[in-house]
């Protein structure tokens, strides 16, 4: 006899005997028991699995920062529980006041198509404008052929293409900025380092940080950098190249203001001037580990002279300078080895000027460093309940300058996409949803990525025939503005 209709009998007058309530006690202590230890199984799982979220970033960098300040801002995911983990002092970085007298080194070119983005965003605005340098204008010149094309863009359908040069620390800066003043649905998770990442029966990842705090997510976001935690943890391969070269980046004060940007490919590797507000530039050089060891201890009072030189000079010329570095020559010698050799240049070449950077008057005090060069590419962008963007997702040579934008497109893909599947319903974390994002951005990157390094391996050989092929390509690209118009389009979105 069951419960239900022992009751409906007791109501209607019935009087049950001894037996039968000894019975019906035994079974309301069994249900209650039931109950009670499905509670606390229930409370058990949530307790094991953690805090529960739509959306974890893991990586405050600028990609990650970006990802979540765009979802923050977007009305369609206002309802959603989106997490933001970092190691470092996010609130320091938040709080970041520039040195009113110089700029730092470590710096990213972002595209007018990338910088509209986060305009429309509301995000651009939180970072300190008057540090950013536009420019409209990059020359590139070969040492060994004598190649030079000048790319000034040109408007096309109506706009002038333009590049920004900005701090990285001011665009995350900014971006965490532009978190703190919104009222979005975006945890910040900061001095918090991943030491665990699992999958549970769910089948939704949990997430275990160094502060004991456990996080489980639908969907976990890999923006923490080209070694990446949870890339390894998604089982995610990697393959590529090591160029077997390292980057030397500074800051420069230069001679006279100047907006535009200077490549020079010389055989030991690409150097670049890429223009700051204020008569400052930002550096960066391709070396071997030889190389620059040498120039990152050499004097300063030296240095800005090696980069006049370097984007002067023969490879023949520099060749002589390294050999007197090496050999440990008074500073002061061969600073005045340079500026004669300078002078030479000078009074053979009155008419190149207009090609060439604005002269180096001093380094920024310890601002030189330096980082390897490699390309990285990745099977998949995504995996269970898993998405890359930035560097975790590809690694690629800065000469292009299109490292950061392309983490930028995975950011405006992955956020179109986590936008509509709110819209309609679906599971973010899904499979569905994850393939839309890979389906645009992966090969996108890897052509990218072949392009940049092709342009390094055809400029990185030293055959006098592959260098007169070359230049005549640049000379003949140089003589072709619609075509060098149609192409800065092209990189600029």
């Amino acid at each position: 006899m069951t419960a239900q209709r022992f009751a409906l009998r007791l109501l209607a007058g019935y009087r049950p005997s001894a037996v039968q309530r000894m019975a019906l006690a035994t079974q309301n202590a069994t249900t209650q028991r039931r109950a009670l230890a499905t509670q606390n199984a229930t409370s058990q799982t949530t307790a094991d699995s953690g805090e529960l979220y739509d959306v974890v970033i893991i990586g405050g960098g600028p990609a990650g920062c970006a990802l979540a300040a765009a979802l923050g801002s977007l009305d369609s995911l206002s309802r959603k529980r989106v997490a933001l983990v970092d190691p470092g002092k996010l609130s320091e970085m938040r709080q970041w006041t520039p040195p009113a007298d110089a700029y730092l080194p470590r710096t990213l070119q972002i595209t007018s198509s990338n910088k509209r983005y986060l305009d429309n965003l509301g995000l651009w605005q939180w970072c300190f404008e008057d540090r950013v340098q536009a420019y409209n204008r990059a020359v590139v010149t070969d040492a060994l052929g004598g190649g030079a094309v000048d790319l000034a863009a040109m408007t096309l359908h109506g706009r002038n293409d333009t590049a920004f040069m900005v701090e990285t620390k001011n665009l995350v800066s900014g971006l965490l900025k532009a978190l703190d003043h919104s009222s979005s649905c975006v945890d910040v998770v900061e001095r918090a380092r991943v030491t665990e990442i699992e999958a549970t029966p769910s089948m939704w990842p949990v997430v275990t940080l160094s502060n004991s705090r456990r996080l489980q997510a639908r969907l976990i976001v890999g923006a923490d950098g080209a070694s990446s935690r949870v890339r390894k943890y998604a089982g995610i391969g990697t393959y590529g190249t090591e160029y077997s070269q390292y980057g030397l980046v500074a800051t420069l004060c230069l001679e006279q203001l100047n907006s535009s940007a200077f490549q020079r490919f010389l055989p030991s590797g690409p150097i670049a001037l890429l223009p700051f507000p204020g008569g400052f530039a930002n550096l960066v050089w391709s070396l071997d580990s030889e190389l620059v060891q040498l120039l990152k201890t050499a004097p300063e009072a030296i240095f800005g002279d090696l980069i006049n030189a370097a984007f002067r000079l023969t490879p023949a010329e520099m060749g002589y300078i390294y050999s007197l570095l090496r050999s440990g020559v008074d500073p002061d010698i061969i600073g005045a080895e340079i500026s004669w050799r300078l002078d030479v240049f000078a009074r053979n070449n009155p008419d190149t000027n207009i090609k060439l950077p604005p002269r180096v008057a001093a380094l920024s005090p310890r601002s030189r460093t330096s980082f390897p060069l490699r390309m990285r590419m990745v099977d998949s962008l995504v995996a269970n309940r898993v998405a890359l963007i930035g560097d975790a997702g590809h690694v690629m040579h800065p000469l292009a300058g299109q490292g950061l934008n392309m983490g930028l497109a995975d950011v405006q893909c992955l956020a179109q996409v986590l936008e509509q599947a709110a819209a309609a319903g679906e599971d973010l974390g899904s499979a569905a949803v994850l393939d839309r994002y890979n389906s645009q951005r992966y090969v996108r990157n890897l052509a990218m990525q072949g392009i940049v390094d092709k342009v390094w391996h055809v400029f990185g050989a030293h055959s006098g025939t592959v260098a007169t092929l070359r230049s005549l390509a640049m000379n003949g690209l140089d003589r072709l503005p619609a075509i060098k118009s149609r192409m800065i389009h092209a990189f600029m979105q």
